[in-house]
C-alpha cells in the first residue's frame, strides 16, 4: 500500500494580474475528495490562513506546501535560499512566527486544507557564521544547543568537502551541497534532533513534509528518521535524478512518495516542439506508479532555469494549457505553484524593515504585486474541480492527436478534454466516453464555478461531440456541469 493511500486511510480573463486577482466566487466542496495541492512559495502564514478560507477551501483544494518554517540566515539582500540554510528549529523565519503558524495551521484545517512543511533535514548553513532571523548565533559547524562539529560529515574531498562528482553515491551523500554543512544522519543523536523538529511540527497539526535533497541522505537515514514520527504523516521527497547516477529512486519508496522532476520538463518539451502526442508517454520514464508520483509543471528551483514552463516567463497560455494537462492526466498527485515575478532570479520576496516578508492580500483580498497569483486564475479553479469530480475514473480512453499540437481525451464517463496547444483553429468531431446530453467548456470564462453552469453547451450525440476549438484553447467538458438554456454550441 503507498504511502499516500496509508496516511489518507489514517488521518482521514486569460491572465490574473497581481492588481486584479480577486478571488472567485466558488461553489464549497467540502464534501468532494480533495486531490490537488499547491506550493505557495514564499506567502507568510497570515496570507495563507487568509487564502485557506476564502480560496483554497472553497476551491477543493487539498493541501499547502509551504516554505520552510525554521530560523534561517541573513544574507545580503536577502536572497529566495536565505529559506533553505537552517540556523536553528526555532519556528520563526521572514513568514512568521510560531503563534502565526499555528493561526495558520488552525485556520487552514478548518477550511479542509491540510499544510505540509518543507523540511530541510539535510543540512544547515552555508556560510562562515553570523546571527540567524531569530537571534541565534551559529558558525558553520557549531549551532548552540543543536549541533557541534562532531554532527556534520567532513568527507576531506576536493580541498573543501564539497560534492564534485554527482555520480558518486559516496561522495553525493557525505560531502557538501554548495559548501552546506552536511549533517550526519547516520548519527542516532542527529536523527532524533530532526525528528524532535517534525514531532513539535506535527503537535502543531501539521499533516506532511516534503523532504528537501533526500538525494543527499542515504535511504536507510531517512526512514530511521521517518519512523521517529510519532504520528503518520503525509511524506515525499526532493530527489532530482541524474541518469548516470548512482543513488535511485526506488530507495525512498519505502519512506513516501517522489517529486517526478522529469515529468515537468518532458511536458514542456512536448509542448514546445509541437509533439503533444507525446504527453500520452509523459510517465513512462518513470520506475513507480501513479500512487507514488507527485507531479507539477514547476517550483522555485525549477523556474528560475528554463527548462519548464512557468507563468514568469513569455509563455503565460501555454503554461495555462498544460495546466489543464497536468490536471486532467491521470498520472500522479499534482502539485500547483504560486509566487512572485523578478528579473533578478536570486530575489527574494518584499520584506519590511524587520525582514519579514510584506502581506500579499489586501483590503479586498486582491493580491499586490509583483505576486502573481496565478492559483486564482478561474481556470485553475475549475480544472482542480474537475480533478476531484473524475477521480473515480483514473483512467484514460479515446485518445486523440493530430501528431504535431492537439490532443484529447476522455476520463471515462466523467469527463472529456481537448487541448489545442497550436496556432491553426480545429474544427471537427471527437468522440468521447460522455453519456449523451449537453455540457459546459468548464475552461470557458463564462463557466460559473460557484453552480458549475453555463449559458451556453456542447452537444454529445452518440458518444461524439462536435466542437470548433481556436488557437491555443480548450474545451473541457465535466459530466456534472450544467447548460441554464437552450443556446448550444455545434
Amino acid at each position: 500500500m503507498t504511502a499516500r493511500l496509508l496516511f489518507f486511510i489514517t488521518v482521514l480573463a486569460f491572465q490574473i494580474s497581481a492588481q486584479a486577482a480577486n478571488p472567485i466566487q466558488i461553489a464549497a466542496s467540502a464534501a468532494n475528495p480533495r486531490t490537488v495541492f499547491v506550493q505557495m512559495f514564499e506567502w507568510p502564514w497570515k496570507d495563507i490562513a487568509k487564502e485557506c478560507e476564502i480560496y483554497l477551501g472553497p476551491a477543493g483544494f487539498a493541501a499547502v506546501q509551504v516554505s520552510p518554517p525554521h530560523e534561517h540566515i541573513i544574507w545580503q539582500n536577502n536572497p529566495w535560499w536565505e529559506r533553505y540554510q537552517v540556523v536553528s528549529y526555532k519556528l520563526e523565519s521572514r513568514g512568521g512566527n510560531e503563534a502565526e503558524f499555528v493561526d495558520m495551521v488552525n485556520r487552514c484545517k478548518k477550511a479542509g486544507v491540510d499544510i505540509y512543511v518543507d523540511a530541510v533535514i539535510n543540512h544547515m548553513t552555508g556560510i562562515p557564521g553570523g546571527v540567524g532571523i531569530a537571534g541565534s548565533q551559529f558558525s558553520h559547524y557549531n549551532y548552540p544547543g543543536i549541533y557541534g562539529y562532531q554532527d556534520f560529515h567532513h568527507c576531506g574531498l576536493n580541498g573543501n568537502d564539497d560534492i564534485r562528482n554527482y555520480d558518486n553515491r559516496w561522495e553525493v551523500q557525505h560531502c557538501e551541497l554548495l559548501d552546506l554543512s552536511d549533517l550526519a544522519t547516520e548519527s542516532d543523536y542527529v536523527r532524533s534532533k530532526i525528528a524532535e523538529y517534525l514531532n513539535h511540527l506535527l503537535d502543531l497539526g501539521v499533516a506532511g513534509f516534503r523532504f528537501d535533497a533526500v538525494k543527499h541522505i542515504p535511504a536507510t537515514d531517512l526512514k530511521a528518521i521517518a519512523d521517529k514520527l510519532k504520528r503518520p504523516a503525509y511524506l515525499y521527497s526532493e530527489f532530482i535524478y541524474s541518469p548516470t547516477g548512482e543513488v535511485q529512486y526506488q530507495e525512498y519508496l519505502p519512506v513516501g512518495d517522489i517529486m517526478a522532476y522529469s515529468y515537468s520538463e518532458s511536458i514542456a518539451s512536448a509542448i514546445r516542439s509541437g509533439n503533444a502526442g507525446n504527453l500520452r508517454f509523459v510517465a513512462d520514464p518513470f520506475p513507480f506508479g501513479s500512487a507514488d508520483a507527485i507531479t507539477f509543471l514547476t517550483n522555485h528551483d525549477l523556474e528560475r532555469g528554463q527548462s519548464v514552463l512557468s507563468y514568469n516567463w513569455n509563455e503565460r497560455r501555454q503554461y495555462l494549457l498544460a495546466q489543464v494537462f497536468l490536471l486532467a492526466w491521470p498520472y500522479g498527485y499534482p502539485q500547483l505553484y504560486s509566487g512572485y515575478s523578478y528579473t533578478d532570479r536570486e530575489a527574494g520576496p518584499p520584506m519590511d524593515s524587520n525582514l519579514h516578508t510584506l502581506p500579499i492580500l489586501d483590503d479586498q483580498n486582491n493580491c499586490r504585486a509583483p505576486w502573481t497569483c496565478e492559483h486564482r486564475h478561474r481556470s485553475v479553479a475549475a480544472m482542480v474541480d474537475f480533478r476531484n469530480q473524475t477521480i473515480a475514473s483514473f483512467s484514460v480512453q479515446n485518445w486523440w492527436t493530430n501528431n504535431r499540437d492537439m490532443i484529447a481525451f476522455s476520463r471515462g464517463r466523467q469527463g472529456f478534454v481537448m487541448i489545442n496547444f497550436g496556432n491553426d483553429t480545429f474544427q471537427g468531431e471527437l468522440q468521447t466516453a460522455l453519456p449523451d446530453g449537453v455540457y459546459c467548456n468548464i475552461f470557458d470564462k463564462e463557466y460559473s464555478l460557484q453552480d458549475r453552469s453555463c449559458m451556453n453547451g456542447y452537444t454529445v450525440s452518440n458518444g461524439s461531440v462536435k466542437m470548433t476549438v481556436g488557437s491555443q484553447s480548450a474545451v473541457v467538458l465535466l459530466r456534472k456541469s450544467s447548460v441554464m438554456n437552450k443556446s448550444i454550441r455545434k
